[in-house]
């Protein structure tokens, strides 16, 4: 059984990515960031020292970081924080060996013949996963510089595992997301018309993005980390338009589209870039046009190959969406 702290450590966990686990002993409520956003600062209107004592406030009044006692030193706060910080990011490390655990159970029921994977237990193994690549240069980060740790979350913020990622970060995080893919939408009709030039039967190839600039804005568009050369984006673009054939086939096996929440519908449209000509659209449709988009997408995925999968998504991006 999880501890009390290693819930709320799940809660931000659960927020980066949506999730809503079936195992009970990882399940717990999601934590939805948009509820705070409106009150953390972005980097543009304070400085990194005072961004981060916001942070540590803003946790502790969401109850992830036990306040110090109204009567210590400005010595003694600095102290505290920097424990409960240190706490905080144990927890959430242990709490990435304790959900490898229940993913290792997952896939061993599979490989023994019996219950099939189900989408939420898919996308737990894609961020267990990812959180797993980010682990170790995360505790060497930790254990030389752990100030570092909280500047990275403003500037790097793809280096730190989900379940160390404090509420107020998560929030900036997800709003330069958005900047992000509102910037990439601006430019994104000349670039994608000039890429679908080469799309062959509802397909476009990965090599269409290269030297176009196409990359960067594709990139964008699926909320992707847009650094490094086009190699490296091109790269990031696949794995995740893999990661979406896989979540595709299993809405479509389970039926799901229809039970999916709201709030969930929005994400997968985020995923699957149709926030296309702005992400900002979303909070504009009505949840039965959100609901439709979707469908189109599965509908438009149902019955391609899985050797053409990857191409089929990309051509699909550049696509007018109903």
């Amino acid at each position: 059984m999880l501890s009390r702290h290693s819930i709320r450590v799940q809660r931000i966990c659960l927020s980066s990515t949506k999730l809503s686990l079936t195992p009970s002993n990882l399940s717990a409520p999601r934590y939805n960031s948009s509820n705070h956003s409106k009150h953390v600062p972005t980097t543009s209107a304070v400085g990194v020292k005072e961004l981060v004592q916001r942070d540590i406030r803003h946790a502790e009044r969401l109850g992830v970081l036990e306040p110090a006692p109204a009567d210590s030193t400005g010595f003694r706060k600095v102290l505290h924080s920097a424990i409960q910080l240190g706490k905080f990011y144990f927890r959430g490390a242990k709490l990435i060996y304790t959900r490898g655990k229940e993913v290792n159970a997952i896939k061993a029921r599979v490989r023994a013949g019996g219950l099939p994977m189900t989408r939420q237990e898919s996308r737990l193994i894609n961020l267990q996963r990812r959180d797993v690549t980010k682990l170790i240069p995360f505790l060497v980060m930790a254990i030389v510089v752990e100030e570092l740790i909280p500047v990275a979350a403003i500037y790097a913020p793809f280096m730190l595992p989900s379940t160390c990622i404090l509420p107020g970060q998560l929030a900036r995080i997800e709003e330069k997301k958005n900047l992000k893919a509102i910037a990439s939408a601006s430019e994104a009709q000349d670039i994608l018309a000039k890429i679908r030039k080469s799309a062959v039967d509802g397909t476009l190839p990965i090599s269409a993005l290269k030297g176009t600039g196409s990359a960067v804005v594709v990139c964008g568009l699926l909320r992707l980390p847009t650094f490094g050369n086009d190699l490296l984006r091109t790269w990031r673009i696949r794995r995740h338009l893999d990661f979406l054939q896989t979540d595709d086939r299993m809405l479509i096996q389970e039926k799901e589209e229809d039970s999916l929440s709201d709030h969930d519908v929005a994400q997968a449209l985020e995923e699957r870039g149709l926030c296309f000509p702005s992400p900002s659209i979303i909070q504009k449709l009505s949840v039965k046009s959100q609901r439709a988009r979707l469908k189109w997408w599965l509908d438009s995925v149902q019955d391609t190959p899985d050797n053409s999968g990857t191409t089929r998504r990309l051509f699909l991006l550049t696509e007018q969406k109903p």
